[in-house]
């Protein structure tokens, strides 16, 4: 499954995702400068997920922009 989102739609998921999971750091979160894949492989690792639970979990969030 692909998880389709863009920057306007990462500041919802993100604040989603910090609320479900208090141990993301801002660090963990930031997009900044690196590939989407590469920050949701590094916010799954964190979380202990594998990237295609994370993208699930992604997906099943509301957001439309």
């Amino acid at each position: 499954m692909e998880t389709n989102f863009d920057m306007n739609q990462w500041k919802y998921i993100k604040d989603k995702l910090r609320n479900k999971y208090p141990e993301l750091t801002d660090a963990d979160l930031d997009w900044g400068h690196i590939m989407r894949e590469d920050l949701l492989q590094k916010i799954s690792s964190r979380l202990g997920k594998t990237k295609k639970e994370l993208m699930d979990e992604i997906d099943s969030f509301e957001y439309s922009f």
